[in-house]
This record gives structure tokens, sequence and C-alpha cells, in this order.
């Protein structure tokens, strides 16, 4: 895309308030001035708090900030859902490609706006792939002949172009269902695409393949589509992943429901006392050269960068081990003594049963997980992951082969016995959490398994004290931002005490601050309370800092099992089994070529990579529980080598370490 000022604005917003409590006295939009108090986890009063806003015509624009801040209200606005489908209490002024969307009515702005919601399933609800992303052109009035073809370039566009297109939603995988809520916007041929959270359920090669599309449509200028369709003119998206983010050129940071940042993406991302203070994740590159000590205006932005900077300074390259060396332990320190089996995996096999046809889902994997790991299953979309993980809690009885716990057969243990032990936090906390308190919802487990009086209250007490909700167990759950009702399905599953816990995605939708809150907390668990953790995720950089060990999985089969800093050593592998390295990883690795260590393993943190560069300590960044990650920098006087020309000067604490 050519953002170009002179060609004006895509979108506009002057002092916008809004609250989603109907009928309420809204404050005009200048009394928030400066109002850097407000905290987006307590939920009240106004979302937006006197937005102004430009979205340059012909800009592919980045939005980011802390969950609850605002930014999925935000983009409600760009085709009228607010104020005109949620009402609330609406005051100030939205002009979206020359209508003013304060007035207009949704399916009107559907004609220009095409838009991919967080909560992406809420958008699906056709019978087939084909209805599904038939609706918008036939409801837009596309002539019956264009349809088709239309139908046939969105497919492919987002990566679904082979799928069966009889198949119902509802029987497709997560990630695949949100490319298919993506193919049916860009069916529509809109002039402004918004997304929010676009890559929040893919796997690493889904995102990186849907950011290359997205990434197409910004820089497309030729027509490839029907109707000699050149793409949305403009694009807007929301993520918390700022790697995805510096595919932008423009960004705005969201701090307190108002804008705090914006202009050049390489302006913005390089502000880490501005990132910092939106809870946004520094870019783990920048990150690195800001600690080491480097000014604003030579930070790099990429792996390739930093290399290219390297190489023109001081700076050499020390990795923190070579193979056949003792490997070092995580960043976190997690997973450091493993004990006995808990789990054992014997040739699972489990099939999904369709209307047409069974599908393979788990096909003969041996697994075993022993006391006080951390182990993470990562793969593509389809893989396995999750239907392996529900084993271990007999979630999903296997059609062949044997789970065990403890060297009994699961299928021997009742859902209590196995449940108490083996706890399992669902991707989405909403699909676990229905109490009206948060005192309600952590007693629901315990109760259930005959805790009473005093040994409930303490065990309840002690649950919500642990994941730092003290306070709040009367809220309603509901009420609470993404990442505290994170850690409410956490609390309710601590609450019965158990040996494992399995989570599903556990950061997926939170914010830097969260994330890191969340993982830490977890970590803590691990290496103070012995708590087993098997992860499923699709987020390299939290395998990179919280697990020692990764299995693989591929089309059902059990690929890989190996130490994760290893893994991430060999890229044929992560090639192959499209796996993305995390920006510490890439750039070590890089580092190594370059410096001919060809046995290198890499780092797996920004404080590493800082220390092979010849910065402070890692593991008095890294590994300290209460440390960095919780927003405390261990070190007062941290510096490092290389230039020393003043640096940027922040030496701020962080939400946390930027991976």
């Amino acid at each position: 895309m050519d953002n170009d000022p002179a060609s004006g604005d895509a979108a506009t917003l002057e002092e916008v308030v809004f609250a989603y409590e109907r009928g309420s006295d809204l404050p005009p939009a200048d009394s928030f001035a400066d109002d850097a108090d407000y905290d987006p986890d307590e939920r009240g009063g106004p979302v937006l708090r006197g937005i102004d806003l430009g979205v340059p015509a012909g800009s592919f624009t980045v939005m980011m900030g802390a969950s609850g801040g605002g930014k999925s209200t935000l983009l409600r606005t760009f085709n009228s859902i607010i104020p005109s489908f949620l009402t609330g209490s609406f005051d100030g002024n939205v002009d979206v490609l020359g209508r003013d969307a304060t007035d207009a009515r949704v399916p009107e702005m559907a004609e220009v706006v095409g838009m991919v919601l967080q909560d992406y399933e809420a958008q699906l609800f056709g019978t087939s792939v084909t209805s599904e992303v038939a609706f918008g052109p036939e409801n837009l009035a596309v002539p019956p002949a264009d349809i088709d073809p239309r139908i046939d370039h969105a497919l492919e566009v987002v990566g679904l172009g082979d799928l069966d297109r009889r198949r119902p939603p509802e029987a497709l995988s997560g990630g695949q269902k949100q490319r298919l809520v993506f193919a049916g916007v860009v069916a529509n041929h809109p002039e402004l695409l918004v997304l929010d959270e676009p890559t929040s359920d893919l796997d690493p090669a889904g995102s990186h393949d849907t950011l290359e599309v997205i990434r197409s449509l910004a820089d497309s200028d030729e027509a490839s589509a029907p109707e000699d369709w050149r793409g949305p003119e403009t694009i807007v998206m929301v993520t918390h992943d700022i790697e995805e983010a510096l595919l932008a050129d423009h960004a705005v940071l969201l701090r307190a429901g108002q804008v705090y940042r914006q202009g050049p993406a390489r302006e913005v991302f390089t502000d880490v006392e501005a990132l910092r203070n939106a809870r946004v994740a520094v870019p783990p590159v920048v990150d690195v050269f800001d600690r080491i000590g480097w000014s604003r205006e030579e930070l790099p932005l990429t792996p390739a960068e930093a290399v290219t900077a390297v190489e023109d300074s001081d700076l050499a390259w020390t990795p923190p081990a070579h193979r056949g060396e003792t490997l070092p332990g995580t960043p976190a320190g997690t997973g450091e003594n493993p004990g006995d089996p808990l789990f054992e995996l014997d040739g699972i096999v489990y099939e999904y049963e369709t209307d047409r046809e069974s599908v393979r889902a788990v096909d003969d994997v041996d697994l075993t997980v022993r006391e006080g790991e951390v182990v993470a299953i990562v793969g593509h979309n389809g893989s396995g992951k999750t239907t392996l993980a529900k084993q271990l809690n007999g979630l999903l009885e296997p059609d062949a082969g044997s789970a065990r716990w403890r060297g009994q057969d699961v299928s021997e243990l009742s859902m209590g016995e196995v449940g108490r032990s083996v706890g399992y936090v669902f991707q989405n906390p909403d699909h676990q959490i229905f109490a009206d308190t948060i005192r309600e919802e952590v007693s629901f487990g315990p109760e259930n398994f005959g805790m009473e009086g005093e040994a409930l209250e303490r065990a309840v007490s002690e649950a919500v004290e642990t994941v730092e909700l003290d306070g709040l167990e009367e809220a309603d759950p509901f009420n609470l931002s993404k990442g505290q009702r994170q850690r409410v399905a956490l609390a309710s599953i601590l609450a019965t005490d158990p040996d494992v816990i399995v989570f599903d995605e556990p950061t997926t939708g939170l914010d830097a601050t969260q994330r890191d809150q969340f993982m830490d907390l977890v970590a803590r668990l691990n290496r103070e309370e012995g708590l087993t953790v098997v992860m499923v995720t699709h987020s390299m950089r939290t395998v990179a800092r919280y697990a020692p060990r990764t299995v693989v999985m591929a089309d059902g089969r059990k690929v890989a099992d190996r130490p994760t800093r290893e893994l991430f050593a060999d890229e044929s592998a992560l090639e192959q089994w499209e796996l993305q390295q995390p920006q510490p990883v890439d750039l070590s690795n890089r580092l190594a070529g370059v410096s001919g260590q060809e046995d290198a393993l890499p780092a797996l943190s920004v404080a590493e990579v800082v220390q092979g560069l010849g910065g402070s300590d890692a593991s008095s960044v890294d590994a300290e529980a209460g440390g960095e990650e919780a927003g405390v920098r261990n070190d007062p006087d941290y510096g490092g080598g290389g230039r020393t020309d003043g640096g940027s000067g922040t030496g701020q604490t962080s939400g946390g370490e930027n991976e």
C-alpha cells in the first residue's frame, strides 16, 4: 500500500466516547485528557474515552494495547456495529470512507467495510463451507454468475482451496473456522478490511500464511481477483503479537481508552517507553539492543537488521551452549528435576466420526510425562494436539492403545478420580466458567469432590490468592477481562489441588502483561509446588521460555519429542514441521551462522541474547520468580557491552520478558 498522507484518511474519529451501559451520563471527551490511572482490567464506565484518530487511506494500520483497553470496541465503530447495533451510550463523530458511521446501518457499511471479529465463531452460521462464503455476496446483491468465482478466489486466498466445500463449519478445526470467516469477508471485496486478532487460533504456519495474505492484499497493485478487485485499499488490524505487528506500516497504541501514540510503525515500535506504558510487548530485537544501551535511532527492528548491526559493531556472539554440552535450563527455570512417570500413553489411536467418514486424529502415539515436567505439545491445526491432550484425563477414550495414570488404566478410573488429580484449562475460559461469582466458580470443583466447611473455604481462599484475585471473590467473572477470567479458570482447578494441569492454548487473547503474569504464575507453581504442566500451544515464544521439552504432532502422529533448545537449533526440522522461530531464537541462529558456529545452540529469550552479546547475566534476569516477568527488573544497573553512546535511557520495568 502507498501510505500517502496527501490521500487523506480512510477513517476519522473525533471525540468518541462510548460506554456499554445504556443511558449513561457520558462526560465530555476532553475530561479524560491525561487520565493515565484508568485500569482496563477494572470494568465499568466508558471504554472509549475521547478517541481522536485518523487511519491513513492506503495504509496497513495495526492497533495494539492492553486487553480490555477498547481495541475491539473501537473497531466496531468502523462498520456501525457501534452505535447502530450495540447501542450503549455514545458520543462523537466517526467518518469512514466518506460515510457517517454514526448514522449508517450495519448493512450499509458492509458494502465497503469487511470485518473479522475476535470471536470468529460468532460469525459462522452457514450449513456448508460454500454457503458460508456465499452469504455476504448474496446479501450484497452480487450477480449469481459472479458469486462462484468469488468463492473460489476467497478460499484460495486463505488456504482452504482444497477443502471439501460440503463440510459444515462446525466440523472444521478452530484454525480452519477462522480462515473460513476471513474467506467470507474477502468474498465481499471490501474497501476497508478490519481484522480483530485474525491469527489468534492459527498454528505458526497458518499465521504466517494468513499474514502473507494480508500483506499481499495490502501491497496489491494489480487485479488478481474476480471483477478486477485489487484488494482492500486500507487494512486495520488488532493484534497482541508484536512480531505480527511489524508487518504494518502505521501503528496506533491505545492506553486508558485513548490514543496514546500513533505514527509510522518503525517510530512507534522503537519507542520502548511508550510500548511498555501501553502494555504492549517491545519487539524482541528492539528490546535486546535497548537493554545493551543503544540509542533509539540505532535500534534494529528485525533479526536480519540486527545481524547487520552486530557485524558493523564491536559486538561478538557467544551462544548459551554447543551441541554435546550440558543443556542450559529454560529461561523461566521450569521442569528442572522430573520424577517418576505420571502418564504413560501406548499406541493411542483416536478417530472422530463425521457424517461421511472416520477421521483419525491421533495415530499410534506413545508419550510419557513425568512428575514435575513442563511439556509443550505443538503442531499445525488439525494435527491432533488437543485430541492427544484429552487422553490424559479421560475426556476422550482411545479407540486403540492404552492411557495409564500412575500405572492405572485411565479407562478403569472414574472421571472424579482422574479429575481431582488432572486439571484441564480450556483455550476459552468462557467455556468452563458459569457461576455468578468468583467464589462460586472456584468452590464448584472442591465441593463436588466432597470438600466442605473450613477446608472448602481455605481451598477457595488459597486458590484465589494464588492467582492474585483476592478481594474480588464476590465479583461476576463475566465482568472481568479475559486475562482475569483465565485466572479464574485456573483458580477453579487449583482449588482441587491437582498434581497436573493440562492447558489448551493458555495465552490466546492475552496482552503482553497478562500473558507474562499468567505464564509466570504457572511457572512458579511448577518450580515451588512441583506442579506438572502439559500445554497445547501455537505460541513458540511460550514454548521457548517455559517448556524444556517439546512434542511435535503432524497429521495425528508424534514426529518429534526433543529438548526444546535442541529442537529450535534444528532449522530444517522447524521448516519441515512448519514451526516459526521466535525472534530471539531466529536472531541467535543467524548470529551463530555468520560467526561460523554451526554447532551452537540458540538463545531462547531476550535476556539470553543480551548475555550472548556481552550483556548482564541472563540467569539473574530470566529465572528468578517475581523478577522481570512480574514487572521488576532484578538488576538496577543493567547495562551491557557494545556501543556506549547513551542508549535510549529507558530502563523501565516491563510487562514481562518479550521473548
